[in-house]
């Protein structure tokens, strides 16, 4: 299976232009400063000399992204490898020096009058950066002092996320030995996850039940850890003035927080779907169910892909949606821009790097070569497609909020799913239509359960000052309780679920954007559908528009209001339509 060639950077963790690289970047973020530091609060700036900071910044911040996005995939292939460890640890540091000497430019700027900055805004000089503008506008009473912002920058690598990086480590060292087939076996926590969609009911929950206690042995370090990323994130968003700590996050998003509530609101009502397909599987499979076995293949002949397969499949389906997105696919195996391989110390789960326009995503993947591996594959090259298509955007426009960040992966995992279905026997797409729903469940229904358990469990360290390991195992009962009804047990160690959600530890508040733009994409995918090769333009505009504009504009320039409750809905009618009643 293919691994990275990460000389495409740097010829090894060891090569002396990285510390140059990231010398000339500190230089130049001095140079910044002392180039425009008074500029910026002058009452007489100029478009032509804002554009000419915004433009000096991008050159400069190259080199600071270049060397980390090499250190950070360097890291996540051994995150046992004490070199690319040291590596990490430098290039933050690096990091956190040059955050600390530009986070000069939002308070210097936000000096002026808001009809100043509304000016600026509207220059044509600066339409490029127009959005820029807008955002900094909405942040103003967010932004903090000079001195303020310098301090956050200065401590974030010594807090919250030092935190963050400690559990990605703790997790990823861990290591599982399960009889299977007789044979003791050494597992990665990858692996065992694979084993849920295992035939042997019996491997599964023994195998889960493992997983999760380990997890368990280790709850003074998990439940300190988030209690410290929590208290973090949550000062931060308080000193911010934000109303609630998920607030920061919309922000950053560019989302309303009621337009969240909302999506968080709708979903919740529609579990009751989850429920209906679970009894059906329960009755299908002839066993009562716990959590272990709900992904359990419908079909008991376990089939397999190997990686060519999967790559053929993926090829293909992108191919015959355009060929444009079928070269960049493609580009991604020609240049060894994807790790596949599972290895003890490789960082679990997947990811699509794209640090600057550069039209070179990197793609990591732990590939064990069921269904779901080949649909993590279109999943994660969905995210290439997009990081490649918006390279046509300057560094400040390059990347979108976490709204629309998962456009493109969904996408192209219906556009696998319609690839693979017409292949497949009847039995054999009865069982991938129920694999597909269980996915659309996780990424829909568990993260939406994710989103409800990150709100209530920062507000419980909010109220009681810290929240212990039996107490957040509690909360995520309750979760699961109304996910799932009774429509399944609940084995006691499932309860430590929560602990081993990367994401609520390293990007508070992410999950709910999966969830988000899964409703968002089915709508996308139903236009193309009814709309054909005419939908192809404006859904590659969407994608080379990066973030340009806000989420909101950007869609409705596709037909798309997500003001609306009812569209929102209309994603659980699909789901329901287009597979439940296939199903049940």
């Amino acid at each position: 299976m293919p691994n990275w060639d990460l000389t495409f950077f740097y010829s090894s963790e060891k090569d002396e232009k990285i510390k140059k690289d990231l010398e000339e970047f500190i230089n130049g973020c001095k140079n910044l400063r002392e180039d425009y530091y008074d500029a910026l609060a002058d009452k007489n700036l100029s478009p032509e000399k804002l554009r000419k900071f915004f433009e000096d910044s991008e050159d400069v911040e190259k080199k600071g992204y270049y060397a980390a996005q090499y250190a950070h995939l360097n890291y996540a292939r051994n995150t046992m490898n004490q070199e690319a460890q040291k590596l990490m640890s430098m290039v933050e540091d690096y990091e956190t020096s040059a955050s600390i000497i530009t986070s000069f430019w939002k308070p210097r700027l936000l000096k002026l009058s808001e009809s100043k900055l509304i000016d600026l805004r509207d220059s044509d000089e600066l339409k490029e950066y127009k959005h820029v503008m807008e955002k900094l506008i909405e942040s103003k009473e967010h932004v903090l002092s000079e001195e303020a912002e310098k301090v956050i920058s200065a401590l974030s690598s010594s807090s919250r996320e030092a935190f963050a990086e400690l559990y990605e480590r703790q997790t990823s060292s861990y290591e599982f030995e399960i009889i299977i087939d007789g044979q003791v076996k050494t597992l990665t926590g990858p692996q065992v996850r694979a084993l849920r969609h295992d035939t042997d009911s019996d491997l599964r929950k023994r195998a889960m039940k493992k997983f999760f206690k380990r997890y368990e042995e280790d709850k003074i370090i998990l439940e300190k850890s988030y209690n410290s990323i929590v208290k973090h994130y949550d000062t931060e968003s308080r000193l911010r003035n934000f109303e609630r700590p998920i607030s920061m996050r919309n922000l950053d998003n560019e989302v309303e927080d009621d337009i969240i509530d909302t999506v968080i609101k709708v979903t919740t009502e529609r579990t009751p779907l989850v429920h209906k397909y679970y009894k059906f599987k329960e009755k299908y499979l002839g066993e009562k169910l716990t959590l272990a076995d709900i992904y359990a293949p419908l079909n008991p002949v376990k089939k397999e892909y190997s990686f060519d397969q999967a790559k053929e499949i993926v090829l293909d389906a992108y191919y015959e949606f355009d060929e444009e997105i079928g070269d960049i696919v493609k580009s991604f195996f020609d240049e060894n821009r994807i790790d596949s391989e599972i290895r003890k110390g490789k960082r679990g789960g997947a990811f699509c790097s794209y640090a600057f326009p550069n039209y070179k995503p990197f793609v990591l993947l732990n590939y064990n070569g069921n269904m779901g591996d080949v649909m993590t594959l279109a999943h994660e090259l969905g995210h290439g497609v997009h990081g490649t298509l918006s390279s046509e955007q300057n560094i400040w426009n390059y990347h979108t909020p976490l709204t629309m960040a998962e456009v493109a992966s969904v996408f192209g995992e219906m556009l696998v799913m319609d690839k693979v279905l017409p292949t497949l026997n009847e039995e054999d797409k009865k069982a991938f239509i129920a694999s597909k729903t269980e996915e659309m469940f996780a990424t829909m229904f568990r993260q939406n359960m994710f989103a409800r358990f990150e709100v209530q469990s920062h507000d419980m360290i909010a109220d009681k000052g810290v929240a212990t390991w039996e107490e957040l195992s509690e909360l995520y009962n309750k979760e699961l309780k109304i996910m799932f009804g009774d429509s399944v047990e609940i084995p006691e160690e499932y309860n430590y679920e929560w602990a081993g959600i990367p994401h609520i530890f390293s990007v508070p508040f992410y999950v709910y954007a999966y969830n988000f733009a899964n409703l968002l994409v089915i709508a996308l995918y139903e236009m193309y559908k009814e709309e054909g090769k005419d939908f192809i333009p404006k859904y590659k505009k969407l994608l080379r528009s990066g973030g340009n504009k806000r989420p909101e504009e950007l869609l409705e320039e596709v037909g798309i209001n997500i003001k609306e409750e009812s569209f929102w809905g209309k994603g659980f009618d699909y789901l329901e339509r287009e597979f439940l009643n296939k199903l049940i």
